[in-house]
């Protein structure tokens, strides 16, 4: 089930056709779930829910939880009872949820008349929980190889990002769940040094330790039909080096030249 808000704004200095606007107001809200009929107990599934939207035309906003129908006993399993039956009235109990907020600035094109690059960063996750974890693949490989995804006609961008997560897991005897709260937040900048050489860094930050934990700066060369790439990370626990040559038509990235070292940091 998929919702949206929206509202209708009348503008005072407009009586004409388009003097009522749209306004969206949420881009997004529901739930996913199903009820199997051929299970002998717990035949209705974990429920997802998830609100999307834009705030002041430039913030995005995403929050998503899974909850789990049914009573919890002493160890935080589930059990039989629907969690509304009984004493207690509720929902559910929240096993994970996760807010984000995300926003980009950038350049006007160079040239207008091209299309721009596809920007995977700013896509929406889909509530698929199988979709979900190939968007993730598919951002973390940007994350790690940000030079291949370099538009050279926008002279420079700036990406920023906040992620706050909540996760109910084990405790390490097995004794029952803990919960608990992690936050960081995620930077991706290009700029272009000549209409040809593009520098751009990223990285994450965790708030929890107050650290730097990854940080990658790429240089990358416009050659036409090919590009060029250099990859360093100096910071985290996996530190690497690599120099890529690939052709820009997607129906050739295998012939691409990669060298690639990398070091394990204690």
């Amino acid at each position: 089930m998929d919702n949206n808000l929206e509202m209708k704004l009348r503008s005072k200095k407009d009586t004409g056709e388009n003097a009522i606007k749209k306004q969206p107001l949420i881009d997004g809200f529901g739930f996913t779930s199903g009820y199997n009929f051929l299970r002998d107990t717990s035949k209705l599934e974990n429920i997802n829910l998830y609100l999307r939207s834009t705030l002041f035309e430039k913030l995005n906003l995403n929050m998503s939880a899974l909850m789990v129908p049914y009573k919890l006993d002493q160890f935080g399993r589930p059990t039989k009872v629907y969690a509304w039956e009984g004493k207690g009235f509720s929902l559910g109990a929240i096993n994970y949820g996760s807010i984000s907020l995300s926003t980009s600035f950038k350049s006007k094109k160079r040239d207008e008349t091209k299309e721009d690059k596809e920007d995977f960063s700013q896509i929406a996750l889909s509530t698929d929980p199988m979709m979900m974890a190939e968007q993730q693949q598919l951002l973390e490989y940007m994350r790690r190889n940000p030079a291949e995804f370099v538009d050279f006609n926008v002279p420079w961008s700036i990406n920023l990002s906040f992620s706050l997560n909540y996760n109910k897991q084990p405790k390490p005897d097995y004794s029952g769940f803990e919960s608990t709260i992690t936050s960081n937040i995620s930077f991706n900048n290009s700029f272009s040094l000549t209409p040809k050489w593009n520098f751009s860094t990223n990285g994450y930050f965790d708030i929890k330790t107050s650290q730097l934990e990854t940080f990658t700066m790429s240089i990358s060369r416009d050659m036409h039909c090919w590009q060029m790439s250099i990859n360093v990370t100096p910071v985290g626990l996996y530190r690497s080096f690599s120099f890529n040559i690939n052709p820009k038509a997607g129906i050739l990235q295998d012939l691409k030249v990669n060298r690639t070292r990398s070091f394990y940091s204690y």
